[in-house]
């Protein structure tokens, strides 16, 4: 079950203080729901931070908070601070996301924002953590079996859809 007992998001000691339970808890991935909505909310940059810090200890990640996080890091008027942390806690979510066949949430167009960012991206600093967060969604992917539809279709694999 996904839970947000955040609350009023303006209120920042609050919220980081729910988040500290939650963390002693360890109930983090009960939360994602909460850490995606503190994601959205852009005017507490410190929560935004907080959040992120967060999404890198997830067990399994869903695909709500990896839709957040990219929203972080594709946003230009974010400071490339929690854009670069963004970039990595995509990787890890990336990597810890669970194979669900009912889900259609596409994590290789994930991957090719991520691409995307950094190709366009003129930060050292941005450049790196995508680098990064890129490397490791891939080698967790493959290590997990994953094979992309391009790779499915390389290997001969016939989608139902062709038949």
């Amino acid at each position: 079950m996904q839970y947000d007992n955040f609350g009023n998001l303006s209120r920042k000691d609050e919220v980081l203080a729910a988040l500290e339970a939650i963390i002693s808890q360890n109930r983090l991935d009960e939360n994602q729901i909460g850490l995606a909505r503190i994601l959205r909310f852009r005017e507490n940059h410190t929560l935004l931070h907080a959040a992120l810090e967060c999404a890198i200890k997830i067990e399994r990640s869903s695909d709500i908070l990896i839709a957040e996080a990219l929203n972080v890091l594709v946003a230009q008027d974010l400071p490339v601070s929690i854009r670069s942390l963004a970039a990595g806690a995509l990787g890890h979510l990336i990597s810890r996301r669970p194979i669900k066949a009912d889900s259609d949430f596409d994590l290789d167009m994930v991957m090719e924002s991520m691409t995307h960012v950094l190709r366009k991206a003129e930060s050292p600093a941005l450049k790196k953590a995508l680098f990064k967060g890129i490397g490791l969604a891939q080698s967790r992917r493959r290590r997990n079996g994953y094979k992309s539809p391009l790779q499915m279709k390389r290997a001969g694999v016939i989608f139902i859809h062709q038949l």
